[in-house]
């Protein structure tokens, strides 16, 4: 008995041993490929953002949680970055964080040194449940297969054909009162765009702006709003489920997830050999029968879709909204964009007009730059890398970065910075467009690089093709929300708290 407990202490203090010498040879190995890369490339740390909890940074991640609440997170990130200059770092949840809007910084994480970076750590314990993984939430091979899969679907030709656009462009104007009455326009874009969306991508609107719209559909709505600002809340929280103690949303996935899933189905059963069910299929791309002809896989046609639907309804809608946000705030910005959309006279709106008009560019130019609505984003190194600029006294040597370290940039920050904008950059002003050319990586409202939104000619086509229908109808808007300065609501975008509020007069005619 004595030497079997003998050969086991032997072969348990060998395991042991073998272990340690293996940790520390890794070890060693990673600190002298480090080092090197240091000494390569003259690399230096950025400044550290003050921290009462230099470990953990709890007291950092308690202060994000209270800027959230106060409708103030975008704000109190610019402050950080005026306060601590454009590229800092802290401590969160134990892990090192860089803060960065320095625009070489930005290209190499998005672009120059993309293999670098990826969201899929970052993103998919907080999505999945409501989304699953795809284009949104992976990273490598999956997500080169997504990509691939939704690239044809916002192909010009696909997004150059209005007429579907206008269907229910029509059907919202209606429901705007004619009497000089108050609307919130916020509801009704995101109507709009969820109506437009699920065309484009399932092949059969949502319906909702429709006064017979079902039950089921106003359902989704409402459970996929509520989703996505439990999302929001999900991406600030380590990856424990039980923190996330909220049935409301774990019924909103389920929802929005069936109403799609019923989608799916229907595109299934017609797709099927033994089906009796035929239906005559659309000359156009659509996202969802292009999906079931590669795969039966009713789960990953599901997360497919939802992971695209998800930019293509928020970019727009958010936009639509903080755009007729500042013109019922701008009579004098109204006035120039009604001017040049009414000298179009009774020419039909096509998408090369829409690029054509200036002024309307300009409006939306400055309505992304100022609002952007994604206001930051992040990304985790996969691999030791370095970043070009930032480290030192002088905030100009390269920054390494550890496998697993996190980057954050601030879109909302980025953009009001007065070396490319000019001192009064926290101002709403389109006719700063007249002149400006911002360098590259300077304006970046939807991202760059590889992982660009794809959906973002859409959501600039929709938005245009929306915005001038409506001032073609209407003759004047009015602010009617007392709150004047634009509060924001965090959700995993940024979106306006108290809506559009306005007014409008009929038009007497449009020629």
């Amino acid at each position: 008995m004595l030497d079997i407990v003998k050969t086991t202490v032997a072969i348990v203090s060998g395991a042991v041993f073998t272990a340690l010498c293996v940790l520390v040879w890794r070890s060693t190995k990673i600190y002298s490929t480090r080092r090197a890369i240091l000494q390569r490339h003259g690399c230096q740390p950025p400044p550290d953002l003050p921290q009462k909890d230099p470990f953990f940074g709890l007291d950092l991640i308690l202060q994000t949680f209270k800027h959230i609440e106060n409708r103030s997170r975008d704000v109190s990130m610019k402050q950080q970055f005026d306060t601590y200059g454009h590229t800092y770092q802290t401590k969160r949840y134990g892990k090192r964080r860089l803060f960065s809007i320095d625009p070489p910084n930005l290209q190499a994480v998005f672009a120059t040194h993309f293999q670098d970076w990826g969201v899929q750590p970052l993103r998919l314990f907080a999505f999945e449940p409501f989304i699953g993984p795809g284009v949104m939430t992976t990273d490598g091979v999956p997500w080169e297969h997504a990509r691939g899969l939704i690239k044809p679907t916002f192909a010009r030709a696909q997004i150059a054909n209005l007429s579907a656009f206008d269907v229910h462009v029509r059907k919202f104007l209606q429901l705007i009162p004619r009497d000089n009455s108050t609307v919130d326009l916020q509801p009704l874009f995101a109507r709009l765009v969820l109506d437009t969306s699920t065309e484009f991508l399932f092949g059969q609107s949502i319906e909702s702006l429709s006064l017979d719209r079902t039950l089921d559909a106003q359902s989704f709505l409402k459970s996929y709003n509520y989703g996505m600002r439990a999302v929001g809340k999900r991406m600030q929280l380590p990856k424990w489920n039980f923190l996330m103690r909220d049935p409301q949303f774990w019924n909103s996935c389920t929802t929005a997830r069936s109403f799609v899933a019923g989608y799916v189905d229907r595109a299934l059963n017609r797709s099927s050999p033994c089906s009796s069910e035929k239906e005559i299929l659309p000359t156009r791309y659509i996202l969802l029968d292009e999906l079931v002809k590669e795969t039966r896989d009713r789960n990953d046609i599901l997360n497919q879709l939802l992971n695209i639907f998800m930019p293509a309804h928020d970019a727009a809608a958010i936009a639509l909204t903080n755009v007729f946000f500042n013109l019922a705030r701008r009579p004098e910005a109204w006035r120039k964009l009604r001017e040049e959309i009414l000298a179009m006279g009774s020419a039909e709106i096509t998408f090369e007009r829409l690029k054509s008009l200036k002024y309307l560019q300009s409006v939306m130019n400055e309505t992304f730059r100022r609002y952007p609505p994604i206001g930051t984003t992040t990304r985790i190194a996969l691999r030791d890398t370095v970043l070009p600029t930032g480290g030192g006294p002088t905030g100009a040597s390269p920054i390494f970065v550890g496998r697993g370290d996190e980057l954050s940039t601030s879109f909302y920050a980025l953009h009001q910075r007065v070396e490319t904008f000019g001192d009064d950059a926290e101002a709403w002003r389109p006719e700063r467009w007249q002149d400006l050319r911002p360098p590259p990586w300077t304006f970046v409202a939807f991202g760059g690089g590889p992982r660009i939104c794809p959906g973002q000619q859409l959501a600039l086509t929709e938005t245009a093709y929306t915005i001038v229908k409506i001032v073609q109808e209407f003759a004047t808007i009015e602010n009617r929300d007392p709150v004047l300065e634009f509060v924001e609501q965090y959700r995993v975008g940024t979106e306006s708290k108290n809506g559009a509020k306005v007014a409008f007069t009929v038009s007497k005619s449009i020629g």
